[in-house]
């Protein structure tokens, strides 16, 4: 029985999306959702690149290592592998209540599957727990077609006498986002999609064009990237949902924040911190509109806030109760 079947049975699978058509290797929830390519070749999918290794910049960088081994080890199964969601989870290790955690992973029903690590933002850190916001790309094989979709969870960690974990225990519980509304994304919205100097994952994608994202922060990236050449990480699915570890919402959840991964094609966790785009990024972000602006240095003004968790992103939000952030 293939994992796809179990999780249809059980009214556990989530992530969702359409076939397009592209060209090459090209690739392009509430804890993941996805969108998925096809290309035509008759080659199998090849074995599972190296697991993730976290670089010399990152904070805590072994409990990233946890939870991106956990969400590729977990979403990659051969064609001989015939269990199901949860005889594969326990298989690689964890325990069968990781289900609710891995079910993004199994929405697919195909018999080769690679997972691969796009990246691991931390959404909250504390001495003893984590939130690490992993972005995954997934390819497989359907009647000789390479397909592939990307896929965002929130997987939790918890500190325990025998070290670091991925936990089932959510906590703070993951607020429940703004519902789908139909008719497609806004204008605001489809400029964002067309921009060529936005890159957005799936699950970002379809935040938009599901009209979860409102206008005004979707008019700061567009105001941004007539600058920079920008990258998100998550907007709402995949985020934790509060501000963590505390059970205050976010604007994530409510549509008002997006978290920057990378800019001018260069990750925020590897820009030199003596890297004056860092500071002209974060300004200009509080002259488009943004109330919140926090990354990795504190920049002088008001509506700035640095701190671990936001060392490998930058994160930009509105609060409609507040001005937007001015540097000095």
């Amino acid at each position: 029985m293939r994992p796809l079947f179990l999780l249809a049975v059980l009214g556990l699978v989530t992530a969702t999306g359409c076939d397009t058509i592209v060209s090459g290797d090209g690739t392009s929830s509430s804890q993941a959702s996805s969108t998925s390519s096809t290309t035509t070749s008759s080659s199998p999918v090849p074995a599972p690149p190296p697991l993730w290794k976290a670089g010399p910049r990152e904070v805590r960088g072994e409990l990233k290592e946890i939870a991106a081994r956990f969400v590729q080890e977990v979403g990659t199964w051969s064609a001989d592998d015939d269990r199901d969601a949860v005889a594969r989870i326990v298989a690689a290790g964890y325990p069968a209540d990781l289900l609710e955690t891995a079910k993004p992973l199994f929405g697919i029903e195909a018999d080769d599957v690679r997972t691969t690590i796009v990246y691991p933002q931390y959404g909250g850190l504390t001495d003893t727990s984590a939130s690490v916001i992993v972005l995954a790309r997934q390819e497989w094989r359907d009647q000789g077609n390479k397909r592939s979709r990307e896929v965002e969870i929130d997987v939790r960690l918890r500190s325990a006498a025998t070290g670091w974990a991925v936990t089932s225990v959510v906590d703070p519980a993951r607020p429940p986002g703004p519902p789908q509304v139909p008719g497609g994304p806004t204008a605001q919205g489809q400029a964002v999609l067309g921009n060529p100097r936005i890159a957005l994952p799936d699950p970002v994608r379809e935040d938009i064009a599901g009209r979860r994202l409102g206008d005004p922060i979707m008019a700061v990236m567009t105001a941004l990237a007539a600058e920079y050449m920008i990258e998100a990480q998550v907007v709402i699915t995949g985020h934790p949902g509060t501000v963590y570890p505390t059970t205050r919402l976010s604007n994530h959840v409510v549509g008002r924040a997006v978290d920057v991964r990378s800019i001018n094609g260069v990750r925020v966790v590897d820009i030199d911190r003596a890297d004056p785009v860092l500071t002209a990024f974060m300004a200009a972000a509080g002259r488009a509109g943004a109330t919140e602006v926090g990354g990795p240095i504190r920049v002088a003004g008001t509506g700035f806030f640095t701190d671990d968790v936001h060392q490998d992103h930058i994160h930009l939000g509105i609060t409609p109760t507040k001005p937007p952030a001015v540097a000095a």
